[in-house]
C-alpha cells in the first residue's frame, strides 16, 4: 500500500470558465481558464472582495453598452385591422 495521501475535493462553485474547490484539508482551489490558484480561506475572502471592487469600478469607467432585452408587444384587446394609433402599448421582456 501507498502512503501518498490522496487530495479529495469538493466542489463549492462551478461555471463555464471557472471553478471553486475545497480540498480536505481547507485549501481552497480556484480554477480559472488555465490558471489555478491554491489559498487559505482568509486570502481567498480577501481576492474576492478586491475582484469585487475591481468590477464595481470598471462598470463606472466603462459602462456596458448593451440594450435591455426589452421589445413593444400588441395590445390583445386593440384591434389592430383599424389602424389604431395604441396597437402597441405594452412592453414585455422579450423571451430568450
Amino acid at each position: 500500500m501507498s502512503d501518498t495521501l490522496i487530495d479529495v475535493r469538493t466542489p463549492l462553485a462551478v461555471s463555464k470558465s471557472a471553478r471553486v474547490e475545497v480540498g480536505r484539508d481547507g485549501v481552497l482551489h480556484v480554477l480559472a481558464g488555465p490558471v489555478t490558484l491554491h489559498m487559505d480561506r482568509a486570502t481567498c475572502e480577501e481576492l474576492t472582495t478586491t475582484l469585487a471592487r475591481a468590477m464595481l469600478a470598471l462598470a463606472k469607467l466603462h459602462p456596458k453598452t448593451r440594450r435591455p432585452p426589452l421589445a413593444l408587444v400588441a395590445d390583445p384587446d386593440t384591434d389592430q385591422s383599424d389602424g389604431e394609433p395604441g396597437a402597441t402599448r405594452a412592453l414585455s421582456a422579450r423571451p430568450r
